[in-house]
């Protein structure tokens, strides 16, 4: 399986790529500073026992897509990996898993299963720092 972006998009799934996720994220923290408000980022793997092909990745997307606002970003960053930032607090990433989750569960595809973990942005923490501690959250599983 080939992973490849032009820089803005991921070539297969369409959303964006790590360059442009990067940029966005550097805006949305320097954004939610200024204004007080909060971000969080949420990260979604797909595993499973076999090779993970095409067809999976894009149905996450589609369905990620449709559970997601307009100002959410959604982002490819590995072979199996995703990345949403959302404006809201834990309890709004907790909601927006939720619907993902159910989602993948009624329409995913069997034998693939969907993890994930969020943290919200602390003040005067970087995009780096920020990507580095949701990296280091336990996954997720939904209990549907």
């Amino acid at each position: 399986m080939v992973f490849s972006h032009d820089g803005l998009r991921d070539s297969l799934t369409r959303v964006a790529a790590p360059p442009f996720f990067y940029e966005s994220l550097k805006r949305e923290i320097s954004l939610s500073e200024r204004s007080e408000s909060t971000i969080t980022a949420v990260t979604f793997k797909l595993i499973s026992e076999q090779a993970i092909h095409d067809y999976p990745l894009i149905a996450f997307t589609e369905i990620a897509g449709r559970a997601l606002r307009l100002e959410d970003h959604i982002a490819r960053m590995g072979t199996n990996n995703f990345v949403v930032l959302i404006t809201g607090d834990n309890y709004v990433a907790e909601q927006v898993c939720a619907r993902i989750s159910s989602q993948w569960t009624l329409e995913g595809i069997p034998g693939i299963f969907l993890y994930y973990a969020w943290v919200s942005h602390e003040v005067g923490e970087s995009a780096l720092d920020l990507l580095n501690r949701l990296d280091g959250q336990t996954l997720k599983t939904s209990s549907f």
